[in-house]
């Protein structure tokens, strides 16, 4: 018995030594047994998050594409995509994910959650010409799943997509649950749908003793208004119910987004896709999701900024309970972040102690209208890792190169103490 422990301290020794060692110009260090990954992919268009948990189990969250053309100003967006624009972002983000599971002989996406239903999120079929097997148009999500297998995918509509309207004559979705359909009747897809409370439904898939060894939890926060309450499994309803309200008034697509919280050991990290906090004046209270999540959401370590850094996210009651030590601006355009937002998450008013901001894809007019704030950025462009080590207690985040393939490290931060 004496002997096999010290053959463990051992291999932990040699595990961590070889992560003090990683290198700044050297591709990033697979990952090993033990250790939490968090990837933030920059594609330039919209969000993808990738994260291999301790026992190797993985989850892709979201899977950003967005279409060409601005539906708001139907003008051209002009956004070249990461690493180049010879392939789409979806088969980028899959050609990273089987990168990152190298380790894998044969690498699946175990999970795959689409937050909400916006093309920064999941793809948009619009001007896309390349087609799956099932006729479907190959873009975000659609196009990762031709390129590597997905188990299963969990999303905020399945099976109806009816809620708050329908989305029967909306593009993105009907492409989207025509992929579904196609996956489920030829690949043995499973799909759920999202439940707000549940700390169960992102689990181990990996043998019975790596998931007593390496114990982690995804606690699902909310979707389409209901509210994870803190007590145990249990939600509360923060919209009112839509046969009081005119169809215009009906919750937008942001506010009913999938949030999730991360847990391994003393690390944290929280994800809240779109969700808002700051209102418009004459808003309902009820626009407001982020206060609530304050209230059952205490101290992270990392957090994914909420809509980009929009000027409607970030408000001051989440970043008081929150405090997060690390935050990751997933940004793509123009309006990502917003200068408040970052005197916000700068402000020691809001709460005391260090904080490091790291962005993915800062464009020119963003970084003129941040101005003197600039510098206080850990990073301007690049893919974002954070990598938590055996057991949870501590944490680096390491900045790749996005301009290739070869995954480099452009910058390592850390250590820092998990809460």
């Amino acid at each position: 018995m004496k002997f096999s422990r010290l053959l463990v301290l051992g291999a932990e020794l040699l595990l961590s030594i070889a992560t003090v060692a990683q290198q700044i110009g050297k591709p990033l260090a697979v990952w090993q047994t033990g250790q939490l990954d968090i990837h933030h992919i920059n594609t330039g268009q919209g969000n993808a998050t990738f994260i291999v948990f301790p026992d190797g189990t993985n989850l892709l969250i979201d899977a950003g594409a967005i279409n060409t053309i601005d539906w708001r100003t139907n003008k051209p967006r002009n956004i070249p995509v990461k690493p180049g624009n010879d392939r789409q972002a979806g088969e980028w983000i899959a050609r990273y994910v089987r990168n990152a599971l190298r380790f894998q002989a044969d690498p699946v996406i175990n999970y795959a959650i689409i937050t909400h239903f916006h093309d920064d999120h999941m793809g948009s079929p619009l001007n896309v010409i390349k087609r799956g097997a099932g006729g479907y148009v190959l873009t975000g999500i659609t196009e990762v799943g031709e390129h590597i297998p997905i188990r299963k995918v969990i999303d905020r509509g399945w099976p109806d997509y009816a809620y708050p309207r329908s989305f029967a004559s909306d593009s993105m979705v009907v492409n989207y649950h025509r992929f579904l359909d196609w996956q489920i009747n030829h690949k043995g897809l499973i799909v759920e749908q999202f439940q707000a409370g549940r700390n169960d439904q992102i689990a181990s898939v990996k043998q019975p003793e790596l998931r007593k060894k390496y114990p982690f939890e995804v606690r699902n926060l909310a979707v389409n208004g209901q509210i994870w309450t803190g007590d145990g499994s249990k939600t509360r309803p923060l919209f009112p119910d839509l046969t009081s309200l005119p169809a215009t008034e009906y919750p937008n697509e942001n506010m009913c987004s999938i949030a999730l919280q991360i847990r391994y050991g003393n690390f944290d990290y929280f994800s809240g896709g779109d969700i808002q906090g700051v209102l418009q004046f004459g808003s309902p209270v009820w626009h407001d999701v982020e206060t609530p999540l304050a209230k059952v959401v205490g101290p992270v370590d990392v957090q994914l900024l909420d809509h980009h850094g929009y000027a409607d996210s970030q408000n001051g009651a989440l970043l008081a309970s929150l405090r997060p030590r690390v935050f990751v601006i997933p940004a793509w355009a123009s309006s990502h972040p917003g200068r408040d937002v970052l005197e916000r998450i700068f402000s020691e008013k809001t709460y005391t102690g260090e904080r490091d901001v790291f962005a993915t894809n800062l464009l020119e007019e963003s970084k003129l209208a941040i101005g003197d704030l600039l510098p206080r950025l850990k990073s301007q462009s690049g893919h974002v890792v954070v990598r938590v080590e055996n057991g949870g207690k501590s944490y680096r985040v390491l900045v790749l190169d996005d301009n290739d393939e070869l995954f480099s490290v452009k910058a390592i931060h850390g250590p820092y103490q998990a809460q």
